[in-house]
């Protein structure tokens, strides 16, 4: 019998809306959640049933997550911002182009259109070459 590897196994979705909410999901569950920001990655680990958690907390309702803004002698980027956003913004591209050019060079614009900056931070990958401790650079 194939083992079929295109179905998510079920879990219970939750789609706070503010910081407080997401952290006390994330308190409730424990290690049974999965964070999911952009959800490019994600979807890959429940497909393949590699992971399975109990619950996913879907930060995309997470206002707050989201932004860029100037700092005295800087800049914030919200974890929920796209690779897009960081590409655009007026600030990043005039101050800080490393970064705008950097999240350019990055995938597809499909994928730096859903890319998070959080979620490319967090990911949690995948490569054997890493997962092993080996030294690839």
């Amino acid at each position: 019998m194939a083992i079929i590897r295109d179905i998510m196994p079920a879990f219970e979705l939750f789609q706070p809306a503010s910081t407080e909410d997401a952290l006390g999901l994330l308190h409730r569950y424990g290690k049974e959640a999965w964070v999911m920001a952009g959800g490019l990655d994600s979807f890959d680990w429940l497909k393949d049933r590699i992971k399975r958690p109990g619950a996913v907390v879907d930060l995309s309702q997470v206002k707050e997550l989201t932004g860029i803004r100037a700092l005295e002698g800087g800049v914030e980027i919200g974890a929920m911002t796209t690779l897009t956003d960081v590409v655009r913004h007026p600030l990043i591209r005039e101050k800080f182009s490393i970064l705008s050019t950097g999240a350019e060079a990055a995938a597809s614009p499909q994928i730096r259109n859903q890319g998070t900056i959080g979620g490319n931070i967090s990911q949690d990958t995948r490569c054997w070459y890493y997962r092993g401790g080996w030294k690839c650079y």
